[in-house]
C-alpha cells in the first residue's frame, strides 16, 4: 500500500504504480497529455494531485476513485472545504508580498499571435528587483519556464484560475552575487548547429520513407511543441523528424535535454527554422 495526499506529486505515484498513467490520464481531457513520455517527464516532476485536478477540472475526490483500486491509500481527510485549501494555498513568500512588488505580464495575446514570449519574459524577469515577483500568466501551465527559472533564481507558484488561465508566479532573491545571464540558451551537447550543406548531408542519409515530415508554423502555442513530442513518441530507430519551424525552440530544448536524442539545427531566416531529431 502507498501512502499519498493532496500534495503527492504525480511522478512520484506513476514510479510506484505504472498503471496509475491510465487511471489518471482517464479523468479528464486536459491530463491526456501525461499519456506521452517526453510530456509526462516534463509535467510530473511538477504537478501535485491537487494542481492536476485543478487542471483536469476535477476533484481530489475523483483521483482517490481511481488511485485506490492500485493500492493507494489517502492519509488525510478531503472534504469540499479540504479539497478547495489543498489546491488553492499560496506560499507564504507570495502571501506576504505587497501588491506594488508583483508584477504582471500576460503573455497570451503573443503566444496566440504565434510569437515566443520567453526573450521578453526573461528581459523583464532580468529587470526586477530582489524580492519582488513576477506573474506570468498564461493558458497553460510554463513548465520548462518554471524548471529554467529555478534552476537559476527564483521560487514559484501557479495558481489555477481558470481551463484557459494560469499564473505562475516567480519570486526573485538574491541568491548570487550575480545573476547569471539566462535569456540564452548554452548550446547542449546534444543540439549541433548545421549550415546549410552539412543539413542537407546529414539529411540525404535517410531514405525518403525513413524521413518523417511535420510544419508546425502555423499551429499556435504550445501547439509546436506537443506535435514535437508526440512525433518523437513514435519515432523509431531508424528514423528521423524533419521540422519545419519559426524559431529555435527553447522549451523543447529544454524538455529534451537528458533524453537520447540529437538535434540538428539550421537557421535560414529570422522566421525560418529546420531541425532534424533522430536517436542516439
Amino acid at each position: 500500500m502507498y501512502t499519498i495526499n493532496a500534495h503527492t506529486k504525480i511522478s512520484t505515484i506513476i514510479h510506484e504504480n505504472k498503471a496509475a498513467i491510465h487511471a489518471i490520464t482517464a479523468l479528464a481531457k486536459p491530463l491526456e497529455k501525461l499519456k506521452n513520455p517526453l510530456l509526462r517527464k516534463l509535467m510530473a516532476s511538477r504537478v501535485t494531485i491537487a494542481e492536476a485536478a485543478n487542471m483536469g477540472g476535477c476533484t481530489i475526490h475523483d483521483f482517490i476513485k481511481v488511485l485506490e483500486p492500485l493500492g493507494f491509500t489517502f492519509i488525510e481527510s478531503v472534504s469540499s472545504t479540504d479539497i478547495k485549501i489543498a489546491a488553492d494555498t499560496k506560499p507564504e513568500w507570495l502571501t506576504q508580498t505587497p501588491i506594488e512588488q508583483i508584477h504582471f505580464f500576460d503573455v497570451r495575446t503573443i503566444l496566440q499571435s504565434g510569437n515566443d514570449p520567453l526573450k521578453e519574459i526573461m528581459q523583464r524577469f532580468k529587470g526586477i528587483t530582489s524580492n519582488d515577483v513576477l506573474c506570468i500568466i498564461n493558458s497553460f501551465i510554463p513548465v520548462p519556464l518554471i524548471r529554467l527559472l529555478e534552476k537559476d533564481q527564483a521560487l514559484t507558484y501557479t495558481e489555477t484560475i481558470s481551463d484557459e488561465e494560469y499564473r505562475t508566479y516567480f519570486l526573485k532573491f538574491n541568491k548570487r552575487k550575480k545573476a547569471e545571464k539566462v535569456e540564452t540558451l548554452p548550446q547542449p551537447d546534444f543540439v549541433m548547429m548545421e549550415g546549410a550543406d552539412s543539413f542537407a548531408k546529414l539529411l540525404n542519409q535517410y531514405v525518403a520513407d525513413k524521413i518523417i515530415t511535420i510544419d508546425v508554423r502555423p499551429l499556435p502555442m504550445p501547439g509546436p511543441m506537443e506535435s514535437i513530442l508526440s512525433q518523437l513518441e513514435k519515432l523509431k530507430q531508424d528514423e528521423i523528424l524533419l521540422i519545419h519551424h519559426k524559431r529555435i525552440p527553447v522549451y523543447l530544448l529544454e524538455a529534451l535535454a537528458n533524453q537520447s536524442w540529437m538535434v540538428h539545427i539550421h537557421t535560414i531566416s529570422n522566421t525560418e527554422v529546420d531541425m532534424m531529431i533522430h536517436k542516439k
